[in-house]
């Protein structure tokens, strides 16, 4: 078993969600990802991944966007041809898997931090990571502040080193 990292390690918090939409302090968290690597990209386990459940009234406020993007992937199953192709790879079954996901915002919420915690017992010294990170950051700032607060300032983006 890998042990924790500590600063020299330089942990990185690599952080995917998605959403009800862009706006932070409107739309939700509906999925969250985490994985944690060292400094050398090196992964110190499989990482966790929780759908968050959600209202039915959350979901029916959500954009056309995400209403189409999240919708149930077995209704575009009957299609057939090219539209069945670029069905299933933008209709990724979200929202129904939101309705009947038994953990909580409260629950995923904790769970995160628990597992940061894990690798990176140290506040401040996790940098958060990911493709549109600032996005999710903001995200994470209005619905799990417990988490920011736990990492560094910084992020880091991999569009950030093109």
């Amino acid at each position: 078993m890998a042990k924790p990292l500590d600063f020299n390690d330089g942990p990185l918090v690599w952080v995917d969600c998605e959403m009800t939409g862009l706006d932070p302090r409107k739309d939700k968290i509906l999925e969250i990802a985490v994985l944690i690597t060292n400094g050398n990209l090196e992964i110190v386990d499989e990482g966790i991944q929780f759908v968050i459940r959600t209202d039915k009234a959350v979901l029916d406020g959500m954009g056309a966007w995400c209403t189409k993007q999240h919708a149930q992937v077995s209704s575009f199953l009957k299609t057939g041809g090219s539209d069945f192709i670029h069905n299933v790879r933008t209709q990724s079954g979200l929202t129904r898997a939101c309705l009947t996901s038994p953990f909580s915002h409260e629950y995923v919420s904790r769970a995160v931090l628990d597992y940061i915690k894990k690798w990176i017992p140290q506040q401040r010294v996790g940098v958060l990571a990911g493709n549109s990170i600032h996005a999710d950051r903001s995200f994470l700032v209005e619905e799990m502040p417990a988490v920011i607060d736990w990492l560094h300032y910084r992020s880091v983006s991999p569009l950030n080193s093109k």
